[in-house]
């Protein structure tokens, strides 16, 4: 019993140290390189049509409805619901307001409108065709990509396509992250007299925020939402308090951004407690 005990302790040892590299090894990736990885996982699983030509299956419906409504549908025709899919997974989400969509030719025009359309390819782009697209895996010599498609030839498979017959390409790991610059009138303020918050979005993105959401005691939990970059409040008690604020752009890309404020009390001035 013993000797089976330390057998399986081994085992579960082995398991977590897998498990550690591999998170060790997601979190060291590229958004490109993880944007790729996460469609090689999906090639694995063997993904096809059932029956053939119906645009149904189980992960095929998992594609479908992951992006919001009114864009769900299924089924559908699936390639654009597929690379929805693997770059929300990514962190990268793409369409209008990060939403997903199943379209080609609205994908193609965030594309262009956001500034991440390419001509030239890279892996991890989105490969746009005028009603089809896909996921770069590689470039190849003589003006040649590997892909990575679903709804092609009624599966999820890796095709080898030339460069000049694509419309163009989407690079989704471009869509660079707003950069929060969150300041309040001085470091000290006091007590119970009202002080504004103020975040600016510092990102050559340039995107437009839709929400602001603020911590405003320190306790990790969003206190307030707002959809401009202020907020006005007051502190009850003297003390140092950390304030944080996150930022979510229209593709629905965030970060945050903290500072501490000390509180006491105006001089001069009595406060009861």
């Amino acid at each position: 019993m013993a000797r089976f005990l330390s057998v399986v302790s081994g085992v579960i040892l082995s398991c977590a140290l897998l498990a550690a590299s591999a998170q060790a090894q997601a979190s060291s990736q590229t958004t490109a390189q993880r944007i790729v990885a996460i469609a090689q996982q999906e090639l694995a699983l063997g993904v096809r049509e059932i029956p053939k030509g119906s645009n149904k299956g189980a992960r095929i419906k998992m594609y479908g409805l992951a992006t919001q409504a009114p864009l769900r549908y299924y089924p559908a025709p699936w390639c654009a619901y597929f690379t929805s899919w693997v770059t929300k997974q990514a962190g990268v989400p793409i369409g209008w307001d990060g939403l997903g969509d199943g379209w080609v030719p609205r994908l193609r025009d965030w594309g262009r409108k956001t500034g991440l359309w390419r001509t030239v390819p890279q892996p991890g782009d989105l490969i746009a065709f005028p009603q089809h697209i896909g996921i770069v895996e590689s470039i190849q010599p003589n003006g040649l990509v590997t892909t990575i498609e679903g709804n092609t030839g009624d599966a999820l498979l890796r095709r080898l396509r030339l460069v000049k017959s694509a419309s163009g390409f989407i690079r989704v790991a471009a869509q660079n992250p707003p950069v929060p610059v969150l300041t309040a009138p001085s470091d000290t303020v006091y007590r119970t007299e009202p002080v504004t918050l103020t975040v600016k979005n510092a990102s050559t993105a340039k995107r437009a925020i839709k929400r602001y959401r603020w911590d405003l005691n320190g306790d990790g939990r969003w206190d307030h939402t707002t959809t401009v970059g202020r907020v006005t409040l007051a502190f009850p008690e003297n003390g140092v308090f950390p304030l944080t604020v996150q930022l979510t752009d229209v593709n629905s890309v965030s970060a945050k951004a903290s500072i501490s404020l000390t509180v006491i009390n105006r001089p001069g001035v009595a406060i009861a407690d």
